[in-house]
């Protein structure tokens, strides 16, 4: 546009050029998560130039203008075709991917590799802030776990992934947690150590997610499986599960002491509690016992056969006939053995101590 004396005032786009960036008349490259496919025409402000940095970051998941622009053409840049990528537009992009749309227990399938994923997740691990981060974490099922075929998967939250099952009894009794009741259903997280081996620190130190079930999630897992299985099915399950959490009291430091100095953790307080109320201690009469049974550790042989079988006595199953709870087996030269016995007692001490001390009070 001139002035009066022919000056230009400032720059007034023609009818055709408005025409121009309006229509969709560019040819365009798409994709459908794998193979890429040309065929289409779209506005130039929805297309990306098809550079290294886009097909790392957005692989085949936007529309790339075809072919590509010359590096100094003017018309690209003024039709709206997008060189650069923000933190944002990422950001922006990886929610739609994974939108639920109100079915928030059904998690969005999606189409595209595990490299595509991990160049996102390093992307926004340097371009966001630790709290742009958790927020995004808190609000969005943003971790892509891959089922099946190898470039499709979902979208899960951070409650629904851990890093590592060392147990491996939650992938044992998947199918049987996922159709069970709601609750059970949310004990399975899908393990994310088997698909990004070289992120650890990335997921468990800046996405926060679960390193490893702890005694919560085992406690729980150990009142599914007494409820769901015989004694004789699911022994060996339920004595690796005792030790892992006798284990971890022990580590504790003492912990009858700590509970007799009323310096008990709230949260092993509460979990102990669990256990206390629920039939999950395996009995060598086949079924399962609580404390109100006032099951009993038979360290002789001998004096348990003095007991006959109708008796109101009862005795835990240290898993003797497997050949992994002899009390009388020596610790390895590594310091670090404890038979199942040990944790027994430990675990039952603990119960009995703070089960006690519930009447008292």
């Amino acid at each position: 546009m001139l002035d009066a004396a022919g000056h230009e005032v400032r720059e007034v786009e023609t009818s055709f050029a408005m025409v121009l960036k309006s229509l969709a008349w560019l040819p365009v490259m798409v994709s459908d998560g794998g193979n890429q496919i040309a065929g289409r025409l779209e506005v130039g402000s929805k297309l990306f130039v098809k550079s290294s940095e886009a097909e790392r970051l957005l692989a085949g998941h936007v529309s790339y203008l075809l072919p590509d622009p010359l590096v100094t053409s003017t018309l690209a840049e003024f039709l709206g075709i997008q060189h650069s990528i923000s933190v944002d537009f990422v950001a922006e992009l990886l929610k739609s991917w994974c939108d639920r749309h109100g079915q928030s227990s059904t998690p969005a399938t999606f189409r595209t590799s595990l490299q595509h994923m991990q160049a996102v997740y390093q992307f926004l691990d340097l371009q966001m802030t630790k709290h742009q981060l958790q927020e995004l974490l808190r609000n969005h099922p943003v971790i892509f776990y891959p089922v099946g075929d190898v470039v499709e998967g979902q979208f899960l939250y951070r409650s629904e992934v851990v890093w590592a099952d060392d147990t491996r009894l939650f992938e044992k009794y998947r199918e049987s947690l996922l159709s069970a009741d709601p609750a059970s259903a949310k004990l399975y997280r899908y393990p994310l150590c088997v698909v990004y081996r070289d992120m650890e620190d990335f997921f468990t130190r800046t996405m926060c997610v679960l390193r490893s079930p702890g005694i919560p999630e085992l406690v729980e897992l150990l009142i599914h499986i007494a409820s769901t299985s015989v004694v004789s099915k699911a022994l060996p399950d339920v004595l690796a599960i005792f030790s892992v959490i006798g284990r971890a009291l022990l580590a504790n430091s003492d912990v009858i002491g700590q509970a007799r100095d009323s310096v008990i953790d709230e949260s092993l307080r509460r979990q102990m509690k669990r256990l206390k109320a629920e039939k999950v201690i395996p009995g060598k009469n086949g079924s399962w016992l609580h404390l109100d049974c006032r099951p009993m550790i038979a360290d002789d042989r001998q004096l348990e056969k003095m007991f006959p079988q109708d008796a109101a006595v009862f005795f835990v199953d240290c898993g003797e006939k497997l050949g992994i709870g002899n009390s009388r087996k020596k610790p390895s030269h590594t310091g670090l053995s404890l038979s199942l016995t040990a944790v027994y007692s430990v675990i039952l001490q603990y119960c009995y101590y703070t089960y006690f001390k519930c009447l008292i009070l």
